[in-house]
């Protein structure tokens, strides 16, 4: 009987939606016999049709559905990130790029994967080059360590993040480019082999 039963349910859609940081707009619907199948699932947005700004196009928000509450899936951001393309289009003749990976932790304990990207507006020094990427580094670290999670993708999506960073690299050498490419939730068992830590810039 049950073989029976299982065979006559019917699958049906649920619509899945964002965040209230979205106003939990519908992100999709997902076709499921189910709603516990939809847990866990994954889905990205570009962020303008998230906030209508045109300017926001080259990048996409990651989400990941946590609960579903009976007629809906709820989700949350799991990350933040830019479109290759728009990061290929960043990348010049007579300039330094500096790509770099590593965790940094918020003020409520999410670890993140953040990968800045920095261009230069010339060629610069081994030691320059070295410079920026250490004080990139440790102004992510202090400034993701006062804020939470949810703070700090906001102030990314708001470029409020990017623009401190370039104001305070800026110091060093003029950028063309500074940009965060990507920060996510990083699980805690994978390795943390580049872990920033948080230094007094001297």
């Amino acid at each position: 009987m049950a073989e029976q039963a299982t065979k006559l349910k019917k699958k049906q859609w649920y619509p899945i939606t964002a965040p209230p940081q979205f106003d939990n707009v519908v992100l999709g619907e997902t076709f499921v016999y189910e709603p516990s199948a939809i847990i866990g699932k994954t889905l990205s947005c570009n962020l303008t049709s998230l906030t209508n700004d045109a300017k926001r196009q080259n990048t996409n928000i990651h989400f990941k559905v946590i609960e579903f509450d009976g007629s809906k899936a709820n989700t949350a951001i799991m990350g933040y990130e830019m479109m290759l393309s728009s990061v290929k289009r960043f990348v010049r003749r007579n300039s330094e790029k500096i790509d770099l990976s590593f965790t940094s932790e918020t003020a409520d304990n999410v670890l993140l994967r953040v990968k800045p990207l920095i261009i230069t507006r010339g060629d610069v020094k081994g030691s320059i080059a070295a410079k920026l990427r250490n004080n990139a580094m440790n102004f992510i670290a202090k400034t993701v360590k006062k804020i939470t999670y949810a703070e700090a993708i906001s102030d990314l999506m708001s470029h409020k993040m990017q623009d401190a960073m370039k104001a305070s690299l800026n110091k060093i050498y003029p950028l063309k480019v500074c940009e965060i490419r990507y920060a996510g939730i990083e699980a805690r068992e994978k390795p943390q082999e580049v872990k920033a830590e948080v230094k007094e810039e001297k």
